[in-house]
């Protein structure tokens, strides 16, 4: 386990500090949405976790692995280990951005997990300045439970995942499937951004509704975004003609809230038509769609008869759902 000096610093730096959570099952889009982390926390005041889930046991136990010698190596990279490939990819490409460097101290935390033989693994690295990176090996019956469970503990300011369907990724033990994306997207309470070949410098598309939730959102996401140095652009759709004028004035709010917080909006605009439609075409030119989940508090069946939703599903770029 980690000595109590060390964890107990850990928690009191950490309350000060962007947390992001990363999911990551080694493939090419769950390493976009990595190098898009290292963009919101290049400033030194965000922390990383990168976690990969894989399913109870997996043939380890019959395997002929020495499981004590395993748990002491894996993420020191001395036994290659379903997951320990793509948490040591992600290691070392923070290293290469220079997000961390080989001198940080070293942590390691076992935790044992009935039927099965390896458990769940942490290796924390930690630099004098309190920055914190944590590579987590866990099991779960499923990956997205697993990735649930730890949204729920973590206290993260954003989880992102990745939306990937091909042979390659299929390929990974922790394998992350649009299914468990979307179950992830839809029951997690806190800010998630899916990441489908996720490019870096095209904006932030904030799409505000006739809501308050949408404003607090567009402010979130404008915090966010200036976290990389990412420009913004307000967007809202009305039904008809009778809801042009309201919908200039949800944006003209937006715009002002996030004015007062010190922040700036890169452009702006309208249209009618359906919200779907339009966000989702409107949308394909940025690096994210972004909504607020204005479904009602606690009700996770809402969200899935929500706009957000339904861009979220449909959409062929990356999708953020504030909350």
């Amino acid at each position: 386990m980690l000595e109590n000096e060390f964890d107990s610093d850990l928690q009191s730096d950490a309350e000060d500090r962007f947390q992001i959570l990363v999911c990551i099952d080694g493939s090419d889009a769950s390493f976009s949405g990595l190098r898009y982390a290292v963009r919101m926390g290049s400033d030194n005041s965000a922390d990383l976790t990168l976690l990969y889930v894989r399913p109870v046991d997996q043939g380890l136990s019959s395997g002929g692995l020495q499981m004590r010698v395993a748990r002491e190596n894996m993420l020191k990279w001395g036994v290659q280990l379903p997951g320990t490939t793509a948490l040591k990819k992600g290691r070392d490409m923070l290293v290469e951005m220079g997000f961390m460097a080989d001198d940080w101290k070293e942590q390691i935390v076992h935790t044992d997990v009935t039927g099965d033989p390896l458990g769940d693994n942490t290796t924390v690295y930690k630099n004098d300045e309190g920055a914190c990176i944590s590579l987590k090996l866990l099991v779960s019956p499923s990956v997205d439970r697993g990735i649930l469970d730890e949204c729920e503990v973590g206290d993260y300011d954003i989880t992102i995942i990745s939306m990937c369907e091909t042979d390659e990724a299929k390929k990974h033990a922790g394998y992350i499937s649009p299914a468990a994306t979307m179950a992830v997207a839809t029951q997690h309470r806190g800010t998630v951004l899916v990441a489908r070949e996720l490019e870096e410098d095209h904006g932030h598309f904030m799409c505000v509704d006739f809501s308050d939730k949408a404003i607090q959102a567009a402010i979130k996401d404008a915090q966010i975004a200036a976290r990389c140095h990412c420009p913004v652009y307000l967007y809202s759709v009305a039904a008809n003609e009778d809801e042009v004028e309201t919908a200039r004035d949800v944006v003209a709010r937006a715009k002002a809230a996030i004015e007062a917080e010190g922040l700036s909006i890169a452009g702006e605009g309208t249209d009618i038509g359906d919200p779907v439609e339009c966000i989702i075409g409107k949308g394909r030119k940025y690096s994210l769609i972004v909504l607020a989940d204005t479904s009602v508090k606690g009700l996770r069946r809402f969200f899935t008869t929500s706009t957000a939703y339904e861009v979220l599903q449909k959409a062929a770029n990356s999708v953020m759902i504030v909350r």
